[in-house]
């Protein structure tokens, strides 16, 4: 293949050496070498000419930006869509040696050849947005496009690719927003892996011969539409269940064998299991015999030696029990707890709060010296007065609890530990020291408060969106949080927002699973954004703040709802009125017609990216004599997305 692309090279570089011509972009050899291997029978990129340069403007799908000033234009975006190109996957190598680009699109094309030899990690630094779907790329999945760190999207769809969906893809690559694998030729098993992906809000893996149970979390994330079409993949959202006695093998290459329907096994082989399993089951059953006969004789011995009380029996007995979970002090028990130097910080409904600084000596230390201890957060849940949880509660309780201490995100607040007992329930959480979204909104309004800007409001607001579709899309969609306020909405020290308390209310009450919970929690969320936006708080008598600012835009008063501490933020207000309509999208009284959270995080992650790319795009008095197509104003990372009729 080298010797391919440097014969192909060759004949360029003697005529551009020949003939006398402005100096090129450094990445116009690549792309010229790319334009004549490829089939181009509608003359598309007839533009492309070693007289001119890629970054004037002037080349079709060619887009480019400076990295600095003083720095020549660089193509950033190559996107060739539908022009009925063709030619051998080889020709991408050619792509990959354009060191800045971010943005690569050959869709619905007709290019061939396996892309499994094509070494994509040479973009890793830069690429975000990989489309190469409804061509006839063949051979297994590339494994270099495992090595792109910053990939966002990424679509192969409408191919001829086979073998199995690389197990470790949803660790890999844990930034992906899009991956769109449909209808292809892959097999085996929807990686679990994939499960890894907080961030994924489209998954398409439709049309493919995929096998096996979809992973829990993944089923009630996406749509039956995202699996259809694999015959042999079952479980929800698909009408087939799943045979849990079924287990397949895959090998390297895709093949599958299943040893429990192969009927391969021979006669006698089947006789000498059926022998085995007769004198395996007698045993069994004479050793269940003898511990019955135990039993019932240590029962009669104790009856005899303790005569009955009237008392009632316990039956919810369960024995004290703390658990620990990565991130926890090694030596956290009950006893480092009480020991620890506490302060009320609250009493909610459902828990007392307490600020715990362990490792000090003192029970009068109120701040632990850095380095000296760690400081975490307990919260004591509250139990109804009298009443004795059942066994079967206890253990559901713990069960959850559990899994609570598995969650582990950027923008949520990770449960470190807990101590369960009869009486005694205790949470630890981390320390989240900078208060709330709702003290930063809300406390110290007057002459002498420093103003809470747009662009730290629009972050915050992404990150708890970030942290709460995560918290859904986690739970396998049986969980929500049921109580959601900006009082829930931590900030810690690095500014980063981190929901906090979600489904605390499941461990005193349980309810139903189902996505209604998690759709009120929408709704909640679209509050907090009105919040964000107006400055007002539910809590000051503006209980239906909702109602309030549909009426607000249905009068044509939007420019006057907004906090007039944004009045300052100049060039803002396009992404201001953006995020208010999907603040109104989250608390529309149908709950049918309110978003998943995975897509409202999307949404105002969109609004984000376009805000900086305009403010990139602002040209300055000392810029005014640059080209306007040096700077993108167009967001790459999410405005671009895979639609579902694509598939």
């Amino acid at each position: 293949m080298a010797l391919r692309v440097f014969f192909l090279i060759l004949p360029l570089a003697a005529s551009c050496a020949s003939t006398p011509a402005p100096s090129p972009s450094p990445d116009a050899l690549a792309l010229l070498a790319f334009k004549s291997v490829c089939s181009d029978r509608t003359a598309a990129l007839g533009s492309w000419t070693e007289s001119s340069d890629p970054c004037s403007g002037k080349w079709r799908g060619v887009k480019c930006q400076r990295s600095s000033s003083s720095s020549p234009p660089r193509v950033r975006r190559v996107v060739l869509e539908g022009l009925q190109l063709g030619g051998h996957a080889a020709a991408l190598e050619l792509l990959v040696d354009l060191p800045l680009l971010s943005f690569l699109s050959l869709e619905n094309n007709s290019f061939t050849g396996s892309l499994h030899g094509i070494d994509f990690s040479r973009l890793a630094p830069h690429l975000k947005l990989l489309y190469l779907s409804g061509n006839g790329f063949s051979g297994r999945f590339p494994e270099s496009v495992l090595r792109l760190r910053h990939l966002r999207r990424l679509d192969l769809s409408g191919n001829r690719i086979k073998g199995t969906i690389p197990p470790e893809i949803g660790h890999r690559l844990r930034a992906l927003l899009t991956l769109n694998l449909a209808r292809n030729s892959f097999v085996g098993p929807v990686p679990t892996s994939l499960e890894a992906m907080a961030e994924l809000a489209e998954l398409n893996v439709s049309g493919n011969h995929l096998k096996g149970p979809i992973p829990k979390c993944l089923a009630s994330a996406f749509p039956a539409s995202s699996f259809a079409g694999n015959p042999e993949l079952c479980g929800s959202p698909l009408p087939l269940r799943c045979n849990e006695q079924q287990q397949i093998a895959y090998n390297g290459s895709g093949e599958a064998s299943d040893g429990l329907r192969s009927g391969r096994w021979k006669s006698h082989d089947r006789w000498m299991v059926l022998m085995v399993m007769s004198a395996v089951g007698a045993a069994v059953a004479l050793l269940v015999l003898a511990a019955l006969c135990a039993a019932l004789w240590l029962k009669n011995k104790k009856s005899t030696r303790r005569p009955r009380t009237n008392s009632p029996t316990n039956s919810t007995v369960v024995g004290e029990e703390t658990v620990r979970f990565d991130g926890c002090c090694v030596e956290f028990d009950v006893g480092t707890l009480m020991r620890g130097a506490a302060e009320m910080l609250g009493k909610g409904a459902t828990a007392t709060t307490y600020r715990v600084a362990m490792g000090g000596n003192d029970a009068s230390d109120a701040v632990v010296e850095e380095g000296k201890g760690e400081v975490v957060v307990v919260k004591r849940m509250r139990r109804r007065e009298g009443a004795r949880a059942s066994r079967e509660d206890e253990r559901r309780r713990r069960e959850l609890a559990r899994q609570m201490g598995t969650w582990r995100h950027a923008n949520i607040v990770g449960l470190r530990a807990f101590y369960a007992s009869t009486e005694e329930l205790l949470l630890v959480f981390d320390y989240i020291p900078n208060g709330s979204l709702h003290s930063l909104l809300h406390e110290n309004r007057g002459p002498a408060r420093v103003p809470l800007d747009w662009q730290t409001r629009l972050k915050l607001a992404q990150d708890a969106a970030h942290g709460l579709a995560y918290l859904h899309g986690v739970s396998g969609a049986n969980l929500s949080h049921r109580h959601l306020t900006s009082s829930n909405i931590l900030v810690d020290s690095s500014g980063n927002a981190r929901v906090s308390d979600f489904s605390l209310l499941q461990l005193l009450a349980p309810a139903p699973p189902g996505e209604a919970l998690q759709k009120q929690d929408v709704h909640s969320f679209g509050v907090i954004l009105l919040e964000i936006l107006t400055g007002r708080s539910p809590e000051d008598g503006s209980a239906d703040l909702h109602r309030w600012a549909r009426t607000v835009v249905r009068e044509e008063w939007t420019s006057e709802m907004f906090d007039v501490e944004l009045l300052r933020s100049k060039g803002a207000d396009d992404e201001m009125v953006a995020l208010l309509q999907v603040a109104l999208l989250c608390v529309a009284d149908n709950p049918r017609e309110r978003p998943r959270m995975a897509v409202v995080a999307k949404m105002i992650e969109d609004i984000r990216d376009r805000g900086s790319k305009r403010g990139k795009c602002s040209a300055s008095p000392s810029q005014a004599g640059h080209s306007h197509e040096s700077s993108p104003c167009v967001s790459e990372d999410t405005t671009r997305s895979t639609p579902a009729s694509s598939s």
